[in-house]
């Protein structure tokens, strides 16, 4: 999951400057607090140690940082990800089965308005190969990504049309190897239905892929009105469109938008966390969406229902009838701090603790063994400060595990801490073509013009 996306939307609507209180007796880990250093995404490792990725400053930064750390948090090596001089933004993270990390964005290296960036990593932290998706003179990015058991990628490349009313989100699938698979880009044919952006993708019980965000929607009412609402696209394993979802299309009282969805264990539905916009009210609750397979609303559930702000995140099942995620609510902006609770597939709410006395949302995941940990951002100090959290099933603060673990033995060597330069990589351009995967670099790039663009058969550079 995401570069805390999550917290950008609820940042922009509150926009406060909440003082940060932590409790004593937590097991926390705070990293890069001498330096303005968010957290974008954060995974469990292979040998249970976490992956976590973040920004160098929180607007348009010039490096990332990718820390690996052991079981209790500290920090095995880093590496530094960027040029010094192109803004280049790590959204996702994944680890293969074999160890490789896979690591999504966007950078303004070859385009001063941004292009979606894809790094390969070896087990050893070493970059194995980086691929561009190039467009000229025109903003767009990936924001996450989804792994087969084959080690292939499938991205999600938001805005590569030059006409943004288009194709506003494609997917990518690379081979292991960094070769482009396929791309398939999706315009929808309701014409009531416009501005669509992606938050996730997961892979599915066929081995398809879902696609969760939000959209806006005409008002059924109003004509001239558009409407937030939770969206979803399921495309089969080759990108083919197969569906698409709305919830709430069919009223002006309610909308929202969707974060992330899982699959319940016995594989019949989908449970997406979302923020659920109750208009007449003007509420915004944490809320449960139930959908079938084939794209059928079952229900909403609110999480809670007396308070004027909230929002659920990060939800992940912890057997077949609970579920953990991240949900904050309260009934004054300077009180909607972020909780980890624990919730039944109805959204019943069945226990919850304060996370952070700050308004930022957290990334949740289950480790192998059943704890919670969360990534969560504060701010203080005129900067953000990135905090993991883990817990146990009962939201009791976990204990530091003794006995001893084996890091990065997929690597023959001891992992150094450097920097990884996002140069050399293979430039991807056109739609239509299997490949047109253009390999330049910043010296050769210098002076030259691609056209066309998008290519659909020869590329020409001039």
């Amino acid at each position: 999951m995401r570069l805390l996306a999550y917290f950008l939307t609820l940042a922009a609507m509150l926009a406060l400057d909440i003082p940060y209180t932590l409790g004593q007796n937590r097991w926390v880990r705070v990293y890069h607090d001498e330096i303005d250093a968010p957290l974008g995404c954060f995974i469990e490792a292979y040998d249970h140690g976490y992956l976590l990725s973040g920004k160098v400053g929180a607007y348009y930064t010039k490096y990332n940082w990718l820390i690996k750390t052991d079981i209790n948090g500290e920090i095995l090596w880093e590496k530094k990800i960027g040029d010094g001089i192109h803004t280049t933004t790590l959204q996702d993270i994944a680890e293969d089965n074999s160890g490789n990390i896979i690591l999504g964005g966007g950078t303004h290296t070859y385009d001063p308005e941004g292009d979606p960036l894809i790094i390969k990593l070896s087990p050893c932290g070493e970059k194995e190969w980086c691929r561009i998706f190039f467009t000229i003179n025109h903003s767009d990015y990936s924001n996450c990504l989804a792994l087969t058991p084959e080690g292939e990628i499938v991205a999600v490349l938001n805005l590569t049309n030059p006409d943004y009313s288009l194709e506003r989100i494609c997917l990518a699938k690379l081979s292991s190897d960094g070769e482009l698979e396929w791309r398939k880009c999706y315009t929808t044919s309701d014409t009531n239905l416009q501005d669509e952006f992606s938050n996730e993708i997961i892979r599915t019980p066929d081995q398809g892929f879902l696609v969760t965000g939000y959209c806006y929607y005409r008002d059924p009412t109003d004509p001239n009105r558009w409407i937030l609402h939770p969206y979803f696209i399921k495309v089969d394993s080759v990108g083919n469109f197969e569906w698409e979802t709305v919830i709430y299309k069919e009223t002006n009282l309610d909308g929202g938008s969707a974060w992330n969805t899982v699959v319940s264990p016995d594989g019949k539905y989908y449970y997406s966390s979302l923020s659920h916009y109750l208009f007449d009210d003007n509420q915004m609750l944490p809320a449960l969406a139930k959908i079938d397979l084939q794209g059928n609303v079952i229900d909403v559930y609110d999480v809670v229902s007396d308070y004027k702000y909230g929002f659920l995140l990060s939800a992940k099942f912890l057997n077949d009838s609970t579920i953990a995620a991240q949900a904050s609510w309260g009934n004054t902006e300077d009180e909607t701090w972020p909780r980890a609770v624990i919730i039944d597939t109805l959204g019943s709410l069945l226990n919850s603790t304060v996370l952070t006395q700050d308004i930022y949302g957290s990334i949740l995941q289950i480790t192998y063994d059943g704890k919670l940990v969360y990534g969560t951002n504060t701010y203080q100090n005129n900067q953000f400060d990135c905090f993991l959290t883990k817990l146990n099933q009962n939201l009791e603060d976990d204990t530091l595990y003794t006995f001893p673990f084996t890091y990065d033995s997929l690597c023959p060597y001891h992992i150094v801490s450097d920097t990884i330069v996002q140069d050399g990589c293979g430039l991807i351009v056109g739609v239509e073509e299997k490949d047109k995967t253009v390999r330049l670099y910043d010296d050769v790039l210098k002076g030259l013009t691609l056209y066309p663009n998008p290519a659909s058969g020869v590329l020409s550079v001039e």
